[in-house]
């Protein structure tokens, strides 16, 4: 079995907020950048939610920086081993000159989103950030203090290479190109060569430099950005980075896992292949043959043999995950993306992959005791385990519907729900399964009975569904409800929770005959519930929101989290036992007894919003042959030393 341990990465900090990433590791939000000192073992990698992590072994172990701004940084340069820069959204720019123990927030004056930074090779002191709405920003001290200066565009700005303290380019959205030869203070527009975003520039030699950008798109330039010619890169995917170790050897990355390589300054470009298709944001180069890559989920690469082989820094599995369900505050489990089945017998400490046996999308699990549990997904999708999860069997129905919910009354007798009004019951533990009539073709969330005869089930278009003999009928209750309905929980007979789509929170008090809306305080859409008891509650929904009530649902709470990636599921034992799962495989535990707080809405880079909730599209889209479930991701790197000992 593939243990996802956090002995692993033994160098990782409890990460500050009250929460523990348990997967992946060191944490899973995005990189956006991750750069090296010439030494080759000292770095860091910078990202989502003020994600700092620092190395001093070339990545093969992280340790969590603290940074003073909890936002999202996107640009990041490194001097040496002691002093770095770093930039993110809203105008911050920190810098750290003892190795990162103590990160300083500059000021700046500016509240526009930083994407990228550099200094003069020649001259260390003199820099350039530039981010959104056309904003470059100089510095003369190494970044101690900034001044703005008029760049002549509102085009977002993405990145920034200098040949020297003279002379630079700047490239953005709609294809923009800037060029200045004195130091930044003035930039000339050249003309655009097409209107798709430019993301990424490096200057090779003091004339000579290479910009990538979406649709494959590689431009060069032969005088310092004068006149550019678009060069063949046999690539459609969109091209996120580009660096030089040298005139002559380079690489770029992007979407789909896909890297470029060029060995004659950007002529020619060949690609390479790294499995499951990852998207990589940031490439850089010590020389011409250690170098780093990083990107979403926080994964990060690493090559030792100039970017033909890539090796994992980072440990954990990726694919979203869809629900999490402890039994007791040690064992529990997540499903999601790919059939992937996680296991823990430590609280979360470690987490064990199970074998599913198929590669759909496993959406709800459940289980009754340590030994029998059910696991339902989509194209109607049924596994039961009487091994305590060890070992999945599939149980065919003639529903071929996605389900997505899940519940178990007893030993012997279980719901589950899906699209087109589905509805399935079993009595004899999930050998067989019959469809019950419902009267809807709502896609049907989630269902929970709080007797053998009483349960609801809820779902599309403020859908609710009750019975009062164990399912043989169903009435739809008449609700001036139109939000999407993800999950419903009860505390007993009695006290009932629903939650979903545009921060809505339903409680009935009455076995769920009615239902009343509760002030969430909240616009995103919420997916799941998980209660302690009828008045202590946890949320978990998009964003990385988390909410809690301990009265009911008479006030709800916003509490910090350390990402802003959407959570699917969550399981709550009242306390500290409490976990959320979601994007990218996301695991997180608390790491103290749930504490509220008045938090404003994340403000995260914009990007376009698909469906509400984990659909097929949003998955990742590469194929997966099932033999290979236990081994499907890239390989893990490992340390040049040990390496010697085999």
């Amino acid at each position: 079995m593939l243990t996802l341990g956090a002995a692993a990465l033994s160098g990782v900090k409890a990460q500050s907020r009250g929460w523990l990433w348990q997967n992946p590791l060191p944490q899973g939000n995005a990189i956006n950048a991750v750069r090296f000192a010439k030494d080759k073992a000292h770095g860091w990698a910078v990202g989502g939610d003020g994600a700092i992590l620092r190395t001093d072994n070339g990545g093969f172990e992280w340790e969590a920086q603290k940074s003073p701004a909890i936002t999202t940084l996107y640009g990041l340069y490194v001097k040496d081993k002691a002093r770095a820069v770093a930039v993110g959204a809203r105008g911050v720019i920190l810098t750290t000159e003892n190795g990162g123990q103590k990160w300083a927030l500059r000021a700046t004056g500016v509240r526009e989103h930083l994407y990228a930074i550099t200094f003069a090779p020649d001259e260390q002191a003199y820099g350039w950030a530039v981010g959104t709405h056309g904003c470059i920003m100089i510095t003369k001290d190494n970044g101690r203090t900034w001044a703005l200066v008029n760049s002549g565009t509102t085009a977002h700005l993405n990145s920034v290479s200098f040949a020297d303290k003279k002379n630079g380019i700047v490239v953005g959205a709609g294809g923009t190109l800037l060029v200045t030869n004195d130091g930044g203070m003035s930039w000339k527009r050249q003309e655009e060569l097409g209107k798709l975003p430019l993301t990424g520039v490096a200057f090779l030699t003091a004339q000579r430099a290479i910009a990538v950008g979406y649709g494959g798109r590689v431009l060069r330039t032969e005088d310092a950005g004068a006149t550019w010619t678009p060069v063949e890169s046999f690539s459609t995917s969109d091209l996120l980075s580009v660096f030089f170790a040298d005139e002559l050897r380079g690489w770029a990355t992007g979407d789909g896992g896909v890297i470029l390589t060029t060995g004659d300054g950007g002529k020619t470009w060949l690609p390479i292949s790294v499995r499951t298709n990852p998207r990589l944001v940031t490439v850089y180069f010590a020389d011409a043959t250690t170098g780093w890559a990083a990107g979403g989920d926080g994964l990060v690469l690493r090559t030792d043999d100039g970017g033909l082989d890539w090796r994992r820094l980072t440990e954990g599995g990726r694919d979203d995950l869809s629900d999490i369900h402890f039994l007791d505050n040690d064992r529990g489990w997540a499903v999601g993306a790919r059939g992937r089945i996680l296991y823990t017998a430590s609280g979360g400490k470690s987490w064990t992959v199970r074998p599913s046996g198929t590669t759909e999308r496993l959406n709800s699990i459940t289980f009754i005791n340590e030994q029998l549990g059910w696991v339902v997904g989509e194209k109607g999708t049924i596994l039961r385990s009487t091994t305590g999860g060890i070992i999945w069997e599939p149980i065919l129905t003639d529903s071929k519907d996605d389900l997505f919910g899940v519940f178990f009354i007893n030993e012997e007798r279980g719901w589950a729900v899906g699209a087109r009004g589905t509805i399935l019951y079993t009595e004899d533990s999930g050998e067989t399964w019959h469809l019950q009539r419902a009267p809807t073709v709502a896609w049907l969330e989630d269902v929970h009975f709080t007797d053998l005869k009483h349960g609801v089930a809820v779902g599309s278009n403020g859908t609710i569904l009750r019975t009062e003999d164990g399912g043989e009928t169903w009435q739809q209750l008449k609700m001036n409800l139109r939000e999407w309905l993800y999950s419903v929980a009860f505390a007993d007979a009695l006290r009932g929770y629903a939650v979903g789509s545009k921060g809505i929170i339903l409680r009935t008090d009455d076995g769920g005959l009615t239902w009343k809306d509760q002030e969430s305080g909240v616009k995103s859409n919420l997916f799941s519930i998980a209660l302690a008891s009828r008045d202590d509650a946890l949320i978990s929904g998009e964003q990385g929101r988390v909410l809690r009530t301990k009265d009911g649902g008479q006030t709800w709470e916003a509490q910090p989290t350390i990402t802003s990636i959407s959570l699917f599921g969550v399981a709550y034992r009242g306390g500290a036992d409490a976990w959320v799962a979601g994007r990218g495989g996301a695991i997180l535990r608390r790491t103290s007894a749930v504490a509220t707080i008045k938090l404003p809405a994340p403000k995260n880079r914009p990007t376009l919003k698909g469906p509400p909730r984990l659909q097929p599209s949003e998955q990742q889209t590469d194929t997966i042959d099932p033999s290979l479930l236990l081994d499907d991701d890239i390989p893990r790197a490992v340390p040049p030393d040990k390496k010697r000992q085999k």
